[in-house]
């Protein structure tokens, strides 16, 4: 074992005192990296041109984040079809990172270029969703003509209408649209709004927008999103959950009720028993245990003497739980009663199974795959009612058991809503301590005691969780970041359209575009830290100091600092989100000269006014921050020489957490840090072929110190193992920098 061991070494010993040949450097290169191509979106009316091998980056992975192994430069013109303008505010062509230009040229195009340096990091999410899109300059318009003024217009009855749909810039195959048919009012908080929304049934099946052939639609008024997108990039996404056999399809229409304009809504399929929607055969007379089509549903959200409702097996929200057969809706009284008791049994089983509190299992009636799927759309969406409260569809079907979950719909008050100011919390009938607020990025929003179908099926079953977690893993490579893209495309798209909707509705379009953006990236991250891949701990110290630089730094107590990742770079991150009255605390002392700095950049996101960034010198606060700031550098200057001990302190209070709830700190340097180069362990001044052996030999266990230890853990794991030797090689090689 010592002689294969000692073999082993003396080889790689070998190839680190060898001069590389430019080949073998190449094969060196290419045993740790990776080509990583970056493929834009266009959006509708955009053509991309660019070299595709020039968009191919050589790579590794650090931490999470994409590092390029290479010096390069990227360009690319967009060019933008008649009736389409570049919408430079949602496009993103390296958003935010250094060295990118734009250039507007004569004849209408763009040229982006982006200079990469080698060593340059990148988030991966901001590799994958860089896109270019365009503003149409006119959407699809929808002309309602009802028989009465829409002030008279209720939820309870129909009322004639005619229809007439205009294409705008954007083409649809099913072309322009003129019919008859009803309207109604629909909703129920979203009712009591200005801007309302309607039922509309046609007199025959269309195809509208390309949406499948139907008599039932929809058109939802966003009124409560100021983003406008917030169900358009959810029902769009939607269509990548492969355990959901049916997701609404919609589409973008400016609205005309009897000749007044009344602002964008979204056109949307209503959710039915259809061959092209929910394709299932209907419970009848003869055979009870068919198909249903079902609603989840609160008191006071229902009209009891209308609607065909039975009760749900548990109450766990502050309204009382029901349930609501949405289709069929026989005619005779008898047989919709035998139905109700039927599907009121089989949810009490249901029920039974899942909370094991009966003797079968929760696989005879619970479909995993579309139960998994459901509960990640709505914990990345973070929805108030995707809960099983209301608003969320499920279907049973004919000769099958399971209970499948259906339709996502009703996204408006998700994502994060500022118009949200609630919870699910309710001391009588559930865990009032596990129900989270709205707005916040962090914690379950239906995986708890308000949904104990949910929150027993991941508490109790690992086997659910397990696949729950495997399934959110597939789609953070997939969906996850093409929500990004269409909340980009979306919004590009009906930007020319917005300032008639904000003269009209006071909609602050921009401003709830940059919140939802904002939050989906703190909620993912959240997630992430939740069901993503584990990933190696990053050496806090490492996290906290600039390039080349040698503070060490202390975070002790119940919640300390950690490593982390945020907005493309490593940094450390405060660990008391979410508990109240507590502290997370990280200290550094040095000795300073006078006129010597010490600087630092902080982000921070909390409840304003009460959950701060405190940071202190010598026991005196310099510092103090709460509320949403964005990366900001703050330098303290020594008045004199002398110890100085810096403590960096988030500090909660008893109650209430707003935005991530916590802060980040990073780039940590002080002016007086000359303690060496990174990879110069033998500390001459120079990395070379020699720091690169005794760094083998230190982690081979041949040697038990190194001069400058410190400078060997060259990838910042906190361990000196072979890759660092490796990593301080291609230093001595100039193939890194």
């Amino acid at each position: 074992m010592k002689r294969s061991r000692l073999l082993s070494m003396l080889l790689i010993a070998a190839m680190l005192l060898t001069a590389l040949t430019p080949a073998a450097a190449q094969a060196l290169e290419a045993a740790d990296s990776t080509v990583t191509a970056i493929v834009p979106d266009a959006g509708d009316g955009v053509a991309l041109e660019y070299d595709e091998a020039d968009f191919s980056i050589r790579t590794t992975e650090f931490y999470g984040l994409i590092k390029s192994e290479e010096n390069k430069t990227l360009v690319m013109t967009a060019r933008f079809d008649e009736g389409w303008t570049y919408c430079a505010d949602f496009s993103n062509f390296f958003r935010g990172y250094e060295n990118v230009t734009e250039t507007a040229n004569a004849d209408g195009s763009v040229t982006f270029e982006k200079t990469i340096a080698r060593g340059e990091m990148f988030a991966k999410d901001d590799l994958v969703t860089i896109g270019v899109y365009a503003s149409a300059a006119e959407l699809p318009k929808l002309e309602i003509q009802a028989e009465v003024p829409f002030s008279q217009i209720g939820k309870e009855e129909y009322v004639a209408a005619e229809y007439t749909l205009t294409l705008g810039t954007k083409q649809f195959a099913s072309g322009d649209y003129s019919g008859t048919g009803e309207i109604k009012g629909r909703g129920n908080t979203s009712w009591g709004q200005p801007k309302k929304p309607y039922s509309i049934k046609l007199e025959k099946k269309a195809s509208l927008l390309d949406i499948p052939k139907t008599k039932k639609y929809a058109i939802i008024p966003g009124y409560s999103d100021d983003s406008m997108v917030r169900n358009y990039m959810t029902y769009k996404a939607s269509l990548q959950l492969a355990g959901i056999d049916y997701v609404p399809k919609c589409e973008f229409v400016e609205v005309y009720l009897n000749g007044t304009y009344n602002g964008i809504y979204l056109l949307v399929e209503r959710v039915s028993i259809e061959s092209n929607k929910i394709d299932i055969e209907e419970a009848t007379a003869e055979e009870l245990t068919g198909g249903y089509l079902i609603e989840k549903d609160i008191d006071g959200k229902i009209d009891f003497s209308v609607d065909q409702w039975f009760n749900c097996p548990y109450w766990a929200n502050q309204s009382h739980d029901y349930f609501v057969l949405k289709e069929p809706e026989p005619e005779e009284a008898e047989l919709k009663e035998q139905m109700l008791a039927y599907l009121e049994d089989y949810m009490q089983s249901v029920h039974n199974a899942i909370t094991g509190s009966g003797s079968e299992p929760y696989t005879k009636y619970v479909d995993v795959d579309s139960w998994a799927d459901f509960m990640i759309i709505q914990e990345i969406a973070k929805n108030i009612d995707g809960n099983l409260k209301t608003s969320c569809y499920l279907e049973k079907r004919a000769q099958d058991d399971k209970l499948y979950l259906t339709a996502p719909w009703d996204f408006d008050l998700a994502y994060g809503s500022p118009d949200c100011t609630w919870n699910n919390a309710d001391w009588t009938h559930n865990d009032y301590y596990d129900c989270p607020g709205a707005q916040d990025p962090a914690d379950f929003m239906v995986i708890n005691s308000s949904c104990p179908w949910f929150d027993h099926l991941y508490d109790d079953y690992e086997e659910f969780r397990s696949t729950l977690i495997e399934r959110y893993r597939g789609y953070r490579e997939s969906m996850i970041p093409d929500m990004l893209r269409i909340m980009n495309r979306g919004t590009a798209y009906i930007a020319n359209a917005m300032p008639r909707d904000e003269g009209k509705w006071g909609v602050r379009f921009e401003a709830g575009v940059e919140q939802l953006h904002s939050w989906f990236v703190s909620r993912i991250e959240w997630l992430d830290s939740q069901w993503g891949e584990p990933g190696k701990d990053i050496d806090l110290d490492y996290a906290l100091n600039t390039e080349g630089g040698h503070l060490s730094f202390t975070s002790n107590g119940n919640y300390p600092f950690s490593g982390t990742v945020k907005d493309g770079r490593v940094a450390a991150v405060s660990g008391n989100a979410g508990h109240d009255s507590s502290n997370s605390t990280l200290t550094l002392t040095l000795d300073m000269e006078a006129g010597q700095t010490l600087a630092f950049d902080y982000k921070i996101s909390s409840e304003s006014g009460y959950d701060k960034l405190k940071f202190s010198v010598n026991g005196s606060q310099t510092l103090e921050q709460s509320g949403e700031r964005d990366w900001t550098t703050y330098t303290y200057t020594a008045d004199s020489a002398g110890s100085y001990t810096f403590v960096w302190k988030y500090e909660k209070d008893y109650s209430y957490a707003a935005g991530s709830d916590c802060v980040w700190i990073d780039e940590v340097i002080w002016s007086g840090d000359t303690a060496g180069l990174p990879g110069d362990v033998d500390g001459n001044g120079v990395v070379d072929s020699q720091d690169a052996l005794l760094t083998l030999r230190f982690a081979l266990g041949i040697i038990d110190s190194l001069p400058v230890e410190r400078n060997a853990d060259v990838s910042g794991d906190g361990v000196i193992d072979s890759q660092d030797a490796l990593i301080i090689l291609r230093m001595a090689l100039g193939i890194i920098g």
